[in-house]
């Protein structure tokens, strides 16, 4: 799932440096879990991550991966 999608119907508003950004922490992210389709489930949780996270105000692709890439490995209770 293109994060595109998902960033039009936000209630947040990114600008195109943030919607470069947040795409550039998606691909980043996938790429490093190693989720090849771009279509899956896994993906659009990855987007959906990138989103809230970057809901917070960091804009950084590289610091929003790793925020990412530790929620999602955060064991579950």
């Amino acid at each position: 799932m293109p994060i595109r999608g998902l960033l039009d119907v936000q209630e947040v508003v990114f600008d195109p440096e943030d919607i470069k950004a947040l795409t550039a922490a998606h691909e980043t992210t996938l790429t490093r879990l190693q989720i090849a389709d771009r279509k899956s489930a896994m993906a659009f949780l990855v987007a959906k991550t990138v989103i809230e996270v970057a809901k917070d105000g960091d804009r950084d692709p590289h610091r929003l991966s790793e925020r990412v890439i530790r929620l999602l490995r955060k064991p579950s209770l």
